[in-house]
């Protein structure tokens, strides 16, 4: 019987502790010329064992059953109980050491049983956080791929209209609307994406020497070429401001900036954007005429969904993560981002502080080639959605391309070998074999090892991409895929 089956019934502890206690005495009463005249110690060591493997109660019966051993076998007179006032101080003083000695033990081992007790419950804690943080880093996951399909079947059905429709204006306008709109919402799905990899803390900065003004520049023409600034007042003050940051990030930042203070300013307003350098930093600042922001609400304006009060323009609002994008993406920078404003419908500023970097040397630019048109490609486009699939093709045909197209790995695997393409956009969930098989058995084949292949997912983590490279795809592209995107996977 193992100990903790004597530890959970009560009669078994107490048998435990007569049994150590008489055990002790039978094999101490031959030694008994050896431990006088001192016969506690040993005693005493047989309390402590029964206090911690088996409590307070059974060592007090020990200490009982070892006092009387004391006495009637180790103090002279020999086999006789308690005669002398030596005798009586000696056994009163074993009994009321092993007393105190058996509390001791029982309590530190009270105290060691909950310690244990509660790493055991921290453990499991740690262990069911870890679980419910893979499931939601899946979810969103799969959330962000669920979202991705669909808008990248109609992103692809608006390209494919601007190039054949006719110049309807009213055409135009319900195009131009969807197009906006499926932004609008892949926007959304990035922000929560983003928002997760940050929490995560899996995102990784590739810091160097950047023009912030240009930057911002370079985001306002994005902006302009969507058409988020044709109803507002977008002007840009400031010269080269040379600051320390992963370029990428930046744009990502200044971009959920301007398109916050666009969001909440109606028609007509003014957006002025500052960049300047004070105090050895790179300073952005974006002022707008909008809705503006109620003071108890600055101190909570960068957590994560809060959003401005419902107002005129309340519809145009997202899902309230983009600020809190910004000032985690401002801190892994080692910078900081503030908000103010004098209260609701009196506009807000938001300011930006960025180590700043000397500027780089100028060097002299390299000649360019000339751009020249996209040549005709064979392409075989491998997607399991219908909608997907069949909007590629056409709008790939449509540009002058020989197009094939699949719905499985397997007849994805048979159609590339038998047309040999130039360049295969493939989806990963794949019946059949999923895409990184797909990729992994085309780079063996002679007729299809030097195909361009790109990954058309609907997952963009860091670990997709280094998976689908490992696989053997030549690049990772994410839905929906962006007309420029596009145009420049085909010129490669």
């Amino acid at each position: 019987m193992s100990l903790d089956r004597v530890r959970a019934h009560r009669a078994g502890r107490y048998l435990f502790g007569v049994a150590a206690s008489l055990a002790t005495v039978a094999v101490l009463i031959p030694l008994r010329f050896l431990i006088e005249p001192l016969p506690a110690p040993p005693f005493l060591l047989t309390v402590i064992a029964v206090a911690w493997f088996v409590g307070l109660g059974p060592a007090l019966v020990g200490v009982a059953l070892c006092t009387f051993a004391i006495d009637y076998w180790f103090i002279p007179p020999l086999f006789a109980v308690t005669t002398t006032w030596h005798e009586v101080a000696s056994v009163v003083s074993f009994a009321l050491v092993g007393v105190v000695v058996a509390w001791l033990t029982a309590t530190r081992r009270h105290i060691e049983d909950d310690r244990k007790a509660l790493l055991a419950r921290e453990r499991a804690a740690r262990a069911s956080a870890e679980a419910a943080n893979r499931a939601k880093d899946e979810f969103v996951a799969v959330l962000g791929h669920e979202f991705r399909n669909p808008l990248s079947a109609i992103t692809t059905a608006v390209q494919l209209l601007d190039r054949v429709g006719r110049p309807d204006d009213a055409a135009t306008g319900a195009r131009e609307v969807i197009a906006r709109q499926a932004r609008h919402i892949a926007r959304m799905v990035d922000d929560l994406m983003e928002v997760n990899r940050i929490a995560a803390g899996k995102i990784r900065l590739d810091p160097r020497p950047i023009d912030l003004a240009e930057s911002v520049r370079r985001c306002v023409a994005t902006l302009s070429g969507a058409g988020r600034t044709e109803r507002h007042a977008l002007a840009v003050h400031g010269e080269a401001v040379w600051v320390e940051a992963d370029p990428v990030r930046v744009e990502q930042i200044v971009v959920n900036l301007l398109d916050n203070a666009l969001k909440y300013t109606p028609p007509g307003g003014a957006v002025d954007v500052t960049i300047a350098r004070e105090s050895g930093h790179g300073v952005l600042r974006v002022r707008d005429t909008g809705v503006g922001i109620p003071r108890e609400m600055l101190a909570r304006i960068f957590d994560l969904f809060v959003q401005g009060e419902p107002g005129p323009i309340r519809g145009r609002s997202g899902l309230g993560i983009g600020l809190a994008v910004v000032q985690r993406l401002a801190e892994l920078h080692g910078g900081t981002i503030e908000a103010a404003s004098d209260g609701p419908g009196r506009g807000s500023t938001f300011l930006l502080r960025l180590r700043s970097a000397p500027a780089p040397r100028v060097e002299r630019p390299r000649a360019r080639r000339p751009a020249t048109d996209t040549p005709r490609r064979r392409i075989v486009v491998v997607e399991d959605d219908p909608d997907i699939r069949g909007m590629l093709r056409r709008l790939l045909e449509a540009s002058g391309h020989a197009v094939a197209e699949a719905e499985d790995g397997p007849g994805a695997f048979e159609t590339a070998v038998r047309v040999r393409p130039d360049l295969m956009l493939v989806d990963i969930g794949l019946a059949g074999f999923d895409g990184y098989e797909l990729a992994r058995r085309l780079r063996m084949m002679p007729e299809t090892k030097s195909a361009v292949l790109v990954a058309l997912t609907g997952y963009g983590r860091p670990e997709d991409v280094a998976r689908s490279r490992a696989a053997g795809f030549d690049h990772h592209a994410v839905k929906p895929l962006a007309p420029d995107a596009l145009a420049e996977i085909l010129r490669r």
